[in-house]
Order: C-alpha cells, then structure tokens, then sequence
C-alpha cells in the first residue's frame, strides 16, 4: 500500500479537507501497514532504534536489497553497536572484506578468499582447487603447512611421541619423525623401496634387517674404502680397500690379507678338506715358508694330505719333511731336492 496523506484543506474550515473520520482511517491504514512489515500487525518486533548517525535494527527480516555505502578498514559501512572498527565493508566493485579493530582481515573476491592471520578449523576443511601456503612455520606450531622459496613446502608438527606421522589410506602408519628429532622411523615390515619395479628394499621384519634386491641387476656398493664393522661400531669385521687390500678380522684383529702378490694368513690354519696331488707347486713355497710354529698339532694329519700332494720339487731348500702326530709319530715323510 502507498502511504496515505491527510487532506488538510486549503485554509481552516473551509470544507475541502478529509472528514476527521476520512483522516482517521488513513491514519490508521499507514499504522496497519508499519505494524505488519515491522512486527506482528499489533506490535512492533523488528527492534529498531535509531540515532542522528545510526539505525539499529534487532534480528529483522530483510527482503529485498539492503544498500551500504562502501565504507573502510576503520569505518566499516555494517558494524556492531559501540565497536564501529570491526565488520564488513566494500572496498572496490565485486569486493567483500572483513576488518576487526581496524585491520583488514580478510578479502573476497572474483579470485576466491584471502585471509590475514591465522585460521582455526573445527571440522573438515575441503578444498576444490591447490592450497598454497606462503611463509615459513616456526618451532612450537601444533600443525603448520609453509612455504618459502628456498625450502618448497614445509611441514611441521609437535606431538608427545611424533611431530609428523603419515599414514595410508587404511589410517596404517607409514612413518613417523619421532618428536624432536630428525630421523625417520619405519614401523616393522614397512619398506623403503627404490626403482620403477621397488627393485632395492630396505626394512626390518622385527627380528632382522634386510637390504634385499627384489628386481633385475646387482647391488653395486661404489666407494673408495669400504668397512663392515659391529653393531656398537667398536670392531671392524672386515676392510675393503681401492687398489689395496682385502682384510679379514676375527674379534677386531686381522687374521687374512690380500695382496698383489696372493695373501698373507695370520695366526694358526687349520686344513680340514684334501690337499689334492700336485695341488702345491714349488714356487708355492717360499724358503722357510713352514715351521713347526705354524702348524698347530694334528692340523696336519695322513688323511688330508693325498699322495704326491707335496713333491720334491715343491721343497726347495729342505732335504726332508716329515709330518708326524702329536705322538711324534710319522705320518708322512717327503724327500726334497738335497735328499
């Protein structure tokens, strides 16, 4: 309904205004019609209040367009009573922006949302496009996603026994960075696998370790120096060396060594299989190559040293040898060059 004006007449009394009872009903026709939009056509609800500068309006309900002027940081055009630096303002075409004290805190626009400041979620947070973090994390972040141009994508959490855990899609635990650390666990069975076929593995079954070859190809190990020692890291087991030696150790002392020449053997060998005939040459056997001290009693005995295994031609300066027993008995006599 328009709004309905009382007919005053030209002067008073002169007969050409609205009846009082004409000027009644259009009186009341606009309350009607202000009580209705405003409350429940008997009682006004909408809880407005206003002053010279402000309009306040309790909880109505707006149909239609509502205009604002644009407003800014510090002086936002849709406000809160008696707090006239926080709340929404427009600050260009095709532009929504928040501020709070003052300080604008977040914008919208064609290009989707900014915000300035940190942003708490309760529940799920879905994203259908990339989400790019800009700015680097900082020690004591719960759970932080950074990024600076040096260091790519950042990521940092802080827990009582890890600060990042991740896990399949089975919510199974593929590895953790125990807290205040900079390792990476696996838990048992789970693998580092390497290559287009996971050809190299790496992983612990919780009894053993293993470094398995799954695919095509060797385990080529590329170094100048290579060093097999303990689990404690205090005894070298054995020492592989570039255009040099080949050691072997027993509980940390070395017990044989490769040369150019063949090998030298330390302390006392035992011979537990044949020696075949002929299968010592005499440039085998160097001048005082075999003493007594060298042989511990009964290493040598009848049994593991074949007929013409050692000949004549293979004992250069001795003019017999003679193998005996820890009796003393004579297992076997050979006769050299002088004999």
């Amino acid at each position: 309904m328009a709004y309905q004006s009382i007919g005053l007449g030209t002067t008073a009394g002169d007969g050409t205004g609205d009846t009082i009872r004409s000027g009644g009903d259009k009186v009341n026709d606009n309350f009607v019609e202000i009580y209705t939009l405003l409350g429940t056509g008997s009682a006004l609800t909408s809880g407005i209040s206003a002053t010279s500068s402000v309009v306040t309006l309790g909880g109505p309900t707006i149909t239609g367009v509502a205009s604002f002027a644009d407003g800014s940081n510090s002086a936002p055009s849709i406000t809160n009573t008696g707090d006239t630096n926080t709340g929404i303002y427009f600050g260009a075409a095709d532009t929504v922006n928040v501020t709070t004290g003052g300080t604008k805190r977040v914008d919208i626009d064609s290009s989707g949302l900014d915000v300035t400041g940190n942003v708490t979620a309760t529940g799920n947070v879905t994203a259908t496009g990339t989400v790019e973090p800009a700015g680097d994390t900082a020690a004591g972040d719960n759970a932080a996603i950074g990024y600076t141009a040096a260091e790519g994508l950042i990521l940092t959490g802080q827990g009582s026994t890890s600060d990042i855990t991740l896990k399949n899609d089975a919510d199974a635990t593929v590895f953790t960075v125990p807290t205040g650390t900079d390792d990476i666990l696996f838990p048992d069975n789970a693998k580092a696998m390497f290559g287009a076929g996971s050809d190299l593995q790496l992983f612990h079954d919780g009894s053993n370790s293993y470094i398995k070859d799954a695919g095509t190809g060797n385990i080529t190990m590329q170094a100048n120096q290579v060093n097999f020692v303990n689990a404690a890291g205090t005894e070298t087991l054995m020492a592989v060396n570039e255009d040099g030696a080949v050691v072997l150790f027993y509980d940390n002392s070395t017990k044989l060594t490769t040369s150019s020449a063949g090998g030298t053997l330390t302390g006392v060998w035992v011979q537990t299989a044949n020696i075949a005939a002929d299968a010592i040459t005499g440039a085998k056997i160097a001048d005082d190559a075999i003493d007594s001290e060298h042989y511990a009693a009964d290493s040598i005995d009848e049994e593991h040293i074949a007929n013409d295994a050692v000949g004549s031609a293979e004992l250069k300066t001795l003019s017999t040898l003679l193998i005996k027993n820890s009796s003393g008995s004579t297992l076997k006599t050979v006769h050299g060059a002088g004999a």
